[in-house]
């Protein structure tokens, strides 16, 4: 296993906040220094996933204003026009301040906001020390495999996945011991949602949200997290799988129930994702050894290049069926399965019923090998 310490960008997915008395409108009130013209956009993700945006002109000396009303505390991003350069923050009733470089938006000094601060402590504090272990073992295990170049002997990489498993242990303790502070913070919720939910450990993300006050669970945020949870049941060992209708390379649509009665795996991956690179060749592996007993794949990538996905299946040889809508983390699958991370992999009966989840390297030839007795 590999500790999941990536921070997660705050995009609109996440929607947090501290559930306490608040101004009935915010009032943004910005400055960004070296910029003297033009215009800055404040935006934001709504429920239904539809991209909001206001703007407004910088005056001479790079100071603006936003005025508004939000129904929950939620993340914002505030960028410049035709620019990359963002700074991405939790936007709550209340009277924010906000100071960052032209070309440095991601530095602001945000004040006003009670939902990012709580949001921000954690990674400002316990989550330090977390990254700063995960990245040394990261360092040493690169150079024991010469990046990439070296495959090491079960003993070697045993000793790695030990020490993953006691730093997961240790995120694990930040977060509760740091939630628990802050039971009554929406920003609590974002947290979990970060750590537990977009990278998924639900055993882990049901514990933590109930140490939440009634009021956060009933927030945005905590309803996106319980709709987390029903996607996660709906994929649970015993469950039918959901559906999937999706085009190949070639434009056909393939229909997971082609696949009846075989065992298959939906095998949720992208050719810009390191990790199910690294996975591939454990899954080609499988394929060869289980194919003529009845084993299939479908591939369902994430990607938006076509060019890039179909290299990718080439370079890795990939032989098995691959279909994708070519949108990126929008895929029509994904969000039917709940996947928010990649690689994420889904094992399906002959009769349409999932049997295991995220099986790899030797978990998935040991289940297929009791399957196929």
């Amino acid at each position: 296993m590999k500790f999941k310490f990536a921070v997660i960008a705050a995009t609109g997915l996440f929607c947090a906040g501290h559930v306490s008395a608040q101004s009935s409108n915010y009032l943004i009130k910005g400055k960004i220094t070296g910029a003297s013209t033009g215009k800055v956009y404040l935006e934001h993700e709504d429920e239904s996933k539809k991209v909001l945006r206001d703007s407004t002109a910088l005056s001479a000396n790079g100071d603006f204003q936003f005025k508004g009303k939000v129904k929950s505390p939620q993340f914002y991003t505030i960028k410049l026009k035709a620019s990359k350069n963002t700074s991405t923050f939790i936007l709550e009733n209340s009277v924010v301040a906000f100071v960052a470089p032209k070309d440095s938006l991601y530095k602001a000094a945000i004040t006003g906001s009670k939902s990012h601060d709580v949001y921000k402590g954690f990674y400002n504090g316990p989550w330090k020390s977390i990254t700063v272990k995960a990245g040394d073992i990261y360092q040493r295990l690169d150079k024991a495999e010469q990046g990439g170049k070296v495959k090491l002997d079960s003993m070697a990489r045993s000793g790695f996945d030990r020490e993953f498993r006691v730093l997961d242990t240790l995120n694990q303790a930040a977060v509760k011991a740091y939630v628990s502070l802050h039971p009554g913070s929406v920003g609590s919720a974002a947290i979990i949602y970060d750590r537990f939910i977009a990278y998924p450990d639900f055993p882990v993300a049901k514990s933590l949200f109930l140490i939440l006050s009634p009021q956060v669970q009933k927030s945005l945020i905590g309803q996106q997290i319980t709709h987390a949870f029903k996607l996660d049941d709906k994929t649970a060992p015993g469950q039918i799988a959901p559906a999937i209708a999706m085009a190949d390379k070639d434009g056909k649509i393939v229909h997971l129930s082609d696949f009846k009665g075989k065992y298959v795996m939906v095998d949720f991956w992208a050719s810009w994702c390191g990790p199910c690179r690294k996975e591939n060749p454990n899954v080609v592996a499988a394929y060869k050894k289980y194919h003529d007993k009845g084993f299939e794949v479908l591939g369902v990538s994430l990607d938006s290049n076509k060019e890039s996905w179909l290299k990718a299946i080439t370079a890795d040889g990939l032989t098995w069926t691959h279909v994708s809508d070519l949108k990126g983390w929008a895929n029509a699958a994904a969000a039917e399965y709940g996947v928010k991370a990649v690689p994420a992999s889904f094992l399906i009966g002959p009769d349409g019923k999932v049997v295991g989840r995220d099986l790899r390297g030797e978990a998935l030839n040991k289940k297929l090998a009791e399957l196929m007795k």
